[in-house]
């Protein structure tokens, strides 16, 4: 199937929406580095705990895709495959927040990478909107 320049264009409550998510971890982040020494301690554990929560959302958005396709996914035996890779972010990103600070912040950036090729994939296969994976500036 080709997909046209419509198919991928990100819809704009999806654009204003996606990119004030993403204010939270501007903010964190600038106090962290540039922020007063007494709240680096408070910004690092908000952006962790901002991350996990972001990360629990688009775990629960695969598990979207993944129902919402639930016919072509049990067809193809990989429904409790692709349920499976859904819960995944949020356990990854509970684990983040036991971890110390900066083991945390690996383990949660890399969880975001995974979740973006999980992204890419799912729509590549017809299971998420062509445009999805754009939300995160691809």
């Amino acid at each position: 199937m080709l997909l046209t320049v419509e198919d991928r264009s990100v819809p704009l409550a999806a654009v204003w929406l996606g990119g004030l998510g993403v204010v939270p971890f501007v903010a964190f982040a600038a106090l962290i580095l540039i922020g007063p020494p007494e709240l680096v301690g408070t910004a690092s554990d908000a952006l962790a705990a901002y991350g996990a929560i972001i990360l629990s959302f688009l775990g629960g958005i695969q598990w979207g895709f993944a129902t919402g396709g639930a016919h072509a996914a049990r067809k193809n035996g990989n429904l409790l495959r692709r349920l499976s890779v859904s819960v995944l972010p949020s356990l990854v990103a509970w684990t983040a927040l036991l971890a110390s600070r900066e083991p945390g912040f690996v383990i949660l950036a890399g969880t975001f990478l995974l979740v973006l090729l999980a992204d890419i994939r799912a729509a590549r296969s017809n299971q998420a909107p062509a445009w999805y994976p754009s939300l995160r500036g691809l």
